[in-house]
């Protein structure tokens, strides 16, 4: 890494470090695997993330902020392609649920076992909170939207606990058929 004296960068470049080190090591990542990979010192990097938590942690938050933004360029163009009717945003939903990228289901998994931290779980529930309002603002009745938004959520996360996953043909008609229900 370069030395910078951006707090903001370096703080993304050891975010971006870590999830490296996650695809290959796993949620028992180790700090100095971090610093090494960011090319700072372990110092530099508890400078800014006191610990193996607190990392993996700001490392969560940022993946929610990434699906996020990620949702908003899908329905904007959504929108663009078809205006602005009613399921726009669910269409973008389904579409990035339902498309992950690439890594984000390694990082996903390597970070399941911090779902037992009650703090993180607050903030990563608050940080999400943009997923009802999201829902319930698209023009659809709340509970068909939430059906959908569900639905999406239960694909992703059902195999991290052990739910059994849709084949490729099963997984492409269920897609198709939360569409239809934005579609009115």
């Amino acid at each position: 890494m370069t030395r910078t004296r951006n707090p903001e960068l370096t703080r993304a470049a050891l975010l971006e470090a870590a999830g490296r080190v996650l695809q290959t090591q796993g949620a028992a990542l180790s700090l100095d695997a971090v610093a090494r990979e960011a090319g700072v010192s372990k110092g530099g990097l508890l400078h800014h993330y006191p610990g193996r938590e607190a990392l993996l942690s700001a490392l969560a938050l940022e993946l929610t902020e990434r699906f996020r933004a990620r949702v908003e360029a899908a329905r904007a163009r959504e929108v663009a392609l078809s205006g602005k009717r009613p399921g726009a945003w669910l269409r973008a939903y389904i579409e990035v649920s339902l498309t992950p990228a690439a890594g984000e289901d390694a990082l996903i998994a390597a970070l399941a076992p911090l779902a037992g931290h009650p703090e993180l779980i607050k903030r990563l529930r608050e940080a999400q909170a943009f997923v009802l309002t999201g829902a319930e603002a698209d023009g659809l009745p709340p509970a068909r939207a939430h059906a959908v938004r569900l639905a999406c959520d239960a694909l992703c996360l059902g195999p991290l606990t052990g739910l059994p996953d849709l084949d490729t043909g099963r997984r492409a008609a269920l897609r198709e058929e939360l569409l239809a229900w934005t579609r009115t």
